[in-house]
């Protein structure tokens, strides 16, 4: 299925407090778009004056251990601090894993936060939730991606889809299958679009780009006329004339005709010195990919490193010996060179390009893993403390922000949640979070995150 996440309709950001207070409660109640447009009409809604940015974030599934990686505990017991040894990088108080000799002579840009944690479950589908979309919900409450929101805010940049997920959705983890990377409430319309296919892999092509078998490109230009006569009649019925709708289907048909969106998907394009520094692997050439996308008008692009945790080396290091069976020898020959190196290599490409300014490069995971070892050499699921990093857009870089206990058990100082990094995404893109809501269930105007960024991000 195509996935598009840019339906061209006049968003409600910038609608301020006041204004909703002005109008009464009775009113907002029922408050349509069309009353929305209405409000703009008469000044109620005041857009954002913000320099509007990019966020590409690298989505860790499987989490690595934070005692492993970004807070090691080189002073704690063996059974605690593990095998890697911290090294020093070129900011005091910064030291990270050994196996990340790059990353460590770039923490200049990055801001890490030691302290995150949240308290809802232990399950990958939890932790997902939770940094996909500011909330663990589930049911009649689940929530909308992140990118799907900025896709709602900002609108499209280009034929582009505003919100891109490479390689692909993330799959079985184990736990409920709700992972945080759907519009939900906000429509079809705003739908992130999934690549559909491995960047990696020497005969790569999209998916989702490609017309069925037998869908000539004449039968593709006459599904297109029929579609848009029937957007026309419905336009012409709306009681808002005014209100411009550009439906998904017709952002579908963009994309699958459109030369210049299927070249920015063209890695092919990229000089093989380039290539080669992001690395020739799935996490490698999807950084690449996104620096190409953001270039060419994509809003929000989010990489998931794996689609499960079953049956392949990944962050997830239970090293049970069957379906789960990650090791800290998967960590030092794969995952840790393969994050170093992707991830340096993209913040150094957008900086070369004059972007990084203009895009927050977020580093994110589920959980934290079990300050002790397991009894098979590995670490469990564990919510209660993790590392996270950010870097790019307004993000102050330099900084570790909280810290642990002295065996990574738990927040010893300035505890972060979720939604505070959520919030601080939204900020570092440019959003005021204070004057710019959107239509929540039922069409109810609801501020974008239930949290205040991290102030220190900023300062």
């Amino acid at each position: 299925m195509l996935h598009i996440g840019n339906e061209r309709v006049p968003d409600c950001s910038g609608l301020n407090r006041r204004s909703f207070l002005q109008a009464g409660a009775a009113g907002i109640g029922g408050l349509t778009l069309p009353g929305l447009m209405e409000l703009q009409a008469y000044g109620a809604v005041d857009y954002s004056k913000a320099k509007i940015r990019n966020c590409i974030t690298i989505f860790l599934v499987g989490s690595p251990g934070h005692l492993d990686t970004f807070d090691m505990k080189p002073e704690a017991p063996e059974d605690i601090r593990g095998r890697f040894k911290p090294i020093q990088s070129n900011v005091e108080g910064a030291d990270i894993c050994e196996h990340f000799p790059m990353l460590a002579q770039r923490m200049d840009k990055i801001a890490l936060i030691r302290s995150l944690h949240h308290k809802t479950g232990t399950a990958h589908s939890n932790g997902s939730r939770w940094m996909m979309t500011g909330k663990d919900a589930i049911g009649d409450n689940q929530q909308p991606h992140v990118g799907s929101v900025v896709s709602r805010v900002f609108g499209p940049n280009s034929n582009l889809p505003p919100s891109i997920i490479l390689p692909g959705k993330i799959g079985n983890t184990g736990g409920p299958s709700i992972n945080g990377q759907e519009a939900r409430y906000l429509g079809s319309g705003y739908e992130p679009f999934f690549l559909g296919s491995d960047p990696g892999r020497s005969d790569f092509k999209v998916a989702n780009l490609t017309p069925a078998q037998g869908q000539t490109n004449f039968r593709i230009s006459a599904r297109k006329n029929l579609l848009q006569q029937v957007d026309d009649l419905q336009r012409r019925t709306e009681t808002n004339s005014t209100l411009e709708r550009d439906t998904a289907y017709a952002r579908a048909f963009n994309l699958l005709t459109s030369s210049e969106a299927k070249s920015a998907f063209d890695l092919n394009q990229e000089e093989d010195k380039l290539r080669d520094r992001y690395g020739r692997n799935t996490l490698g050439q999807s950084c690449l990919m996104a620096r190409r996308l953001v270039e060419r008008g994509t809003r929000y692009v989010t990489i998931n490193h794996f689609d499960t945790v079953f049956n392949i080396a990944c962050w997830d290091m239970h090293s049970n010996g069957g379906s789960l069976n990650n090791t800290y020898k998967d960590y030092e020959y794969m995952l840790c060179p393969q994050l170093d190196q992707a991830f340096t290599g993209l913040i150094d490409d957008l900086e070369d390009r004059g972007l990084l300014e203009e895009t927050v490069v977020a580093v994110l995971s589920e959980f934290g893993r079990t300050p002790k070892i397991n009894g098979s050499g590995g670490r469990d699921h564990y919510p209660p403390a993790w590392s996270n990093f950010l870097c790019g857009g307004s993000i102050k870089g330099g900084q570790v922000i909280g810290s642990t206990d002295r065996i990574g058990a738990a927040p010893h100082d300035r505890p972060i949640t979720p939604p505070q990094v959520i919030a601080s995404i939204y900020k570092g893109m440019g959003i005021d979070l204070e004057t710019t809501m959107m239509p929540g269930p039922g069409s109810r105007p609801i501020r974008l995150i239930d949290a205040e960024p991290i102030p220190e991000l900023f300062s």
